[in-house]
Parts: structure tokens; C-alpha cells; sequence
């Protein structure tokens, strides 16, 4: 099972983003058991090619690559906090924008950029490079249950920027789908983790969104499987 690991000092992908309310509550939880048995057969038939493409990830922008070994296990649900009810409504889905990186390398570039406190995301995903790949990285936001801080200006959209930051849990993998395809790890664990995220927060498939349905932005990529990922959500 993916590894989920909780990093105490853990705050988008675009320049845009802005500081959202900061708000939390607490309640009763909501839960249910989930059962994503197909996911991994249907994302490994149609994910393999992909895997054999995009085996060795780039390296840029000065970052370090850390090879790490791939782990071949299905993702445990999301860690299981106190989520009080109706309390989350929405999923974001982000790329990181970097071939490598981990979710502390997001703390701190987003602290130092935009004084962010906490990653803004969730949970982060990892891709081998930085993070294992496909472990999934609750960050503090997610065990405070606490408003994000991931999803860019709406301008004069609705709902705008700060609902969503307020309303919506924010996930990133960390690679960049313009020029890469995500591991099949990667989204092996994302279809898992939101699908459980679904059902213990009880948010239709309707509001899984991608961060560029929302803004002008190309996060998560043109090499996301959305037609994939949105069968898989359905099923």
C-alpha cells in the first residue's frame, strides 16, 4: 500500500495564487469504506506504454533528482482524521510543475514566494524523484482540516478563488504534464485517494475538477489521462 506520511512543516504551481481564509472546523466524521479493486488493472493496461515512455524524468531548474525505487502497491485511503460533516464539497487537482521535487521542497518554495505558512495542498503525490512514487504526503492543512491555498484568482468567476481555497481539498503529483506523462503509480494512488476522498467527504464526481477548468492555467497537463481518470471516478 502507498506510503502516507504527515510532514509537521509542509503552502500552486502558479504565481497567481492567492492567500485564501484560513478557516477550520470541527465535527462529527462521515465515513465509508471504499473498494477501487479495478483501478490498478484498467490504469496498468492503459498506462504501461506511458511508463516505458517516460521511465528516466527529466531534470531542470537546478533541482537534484532522487532516484528511489518504485513501489508497486495500491494507496492506502486518506489518513483518517476528524472531517466534520459537509465540511469539504470539492477536489482541485494540480501538478507540481517541476519533473522532481517533494512536498517539503513545496513548503518552502510557496513560504518563500508568497509567505504561505503551511503547504497550501492537501496532499501531495509523489513520482519517484524526490518523494517515492506514488506515496501519497497528507500535509498539516489536511490534519487541521484547515482551508487551502492552491487554486489561482477566478477573476470575476463563480464561485471564486476563495470558496474553492476554502471549500475544495487540493491535491498536487508532482511532475509537470505538459511535457511528461504521471507514473502509473501516480495515478494509481490518486484515482484511490480520491475516490476514498469522495466517500468519506461525499463529494460527486461532478466536482473533481483539474486546476485549468477552473483558471487559465495548464496544471495538471495536457498528459493527464482525463477521460481515464474520469471512467475511473465513474465506475
Amino acid at each position: 500500500m502507498a506510503e502516507i506520511r504527515y510532514r509537521p512543516h509542509l503552502a500552486e504551481e502558479s504565481p497567481l495564487a492567492r492567500k485564501p481564509s484560513t478557516k477550520s472546523s470541527g465535527s462529527s466524521s462521515r465515513k465509508r469504506q471504499v473498494h477501487p479493486k479495478r483501478t490498478g488493472i484498467v490504469w496498468s493496461v492503459f498506462l504501461g506504454a506511458m511508463t516505458l515512455a517516460g521511465g528516466v524524468l527529466l531534470l531542470n531548474d537546478g533541482w537534484t533528482s532522487m532516484p528511489l525505487t518504485a513501489l508497486s502497491r495500491a494507496a492506502e485511503p486518506a489518513p483518517r482524521v476528524a472531517v466534520p460533516q459537509g465540511r469539504w464539497q470539492a477536489i482541485v487537482i494540480h501538478h507540481s510543475g517541476s519533473h522532481t521535487g517533494s512536498a517539503q521542497d513545496i513548503a518552502r518554495q510557496q513560504s518563500r514566494d508568497w509567505g504561505f505558512p503551511s503547504m497550501g495542498y492537501h496532499f501531495v503525490i509523489g513520482n519517484g524523484n524526490g518523494e517515492h512514487n506514488g506515496s501519497i504526503i497528507a500535509g498539516p492543512r489536511w490534519y487541521r482540516q484547515e482551508s487551502g491555498a492552491h487554486v489561482a484568482d477566478r477573476g470575476a468567476a463563480q464561485p471564486d478563488a476563495g470558496w474553492f481555497n476554502d471549500n475544495a481539498i487540493g491535491i498536487c503529483l508532482i511532475g509537470n504534464g505538459e511535457s511528461r506523462a504521471f507514473t502509473v503509480e501516480q495515478l494509481k494512488s490518486l484515482t484511490a485517494l480520491v475516490r476514498e476522498l469522495q466517500q468519506q467527504c461525499d463529494i460527486p464526481a461532478s466536482r473533481v475538477f483539474m486546476h485549468s477548468q477552473l483558471v487559465p492555467v495548464a496544471s495538471p497537463g495536457g498528459k493527464f489521462p482525463h477521460e481515464m481518470f474520469a471512467l475511473q471516478l465513474s465506475n
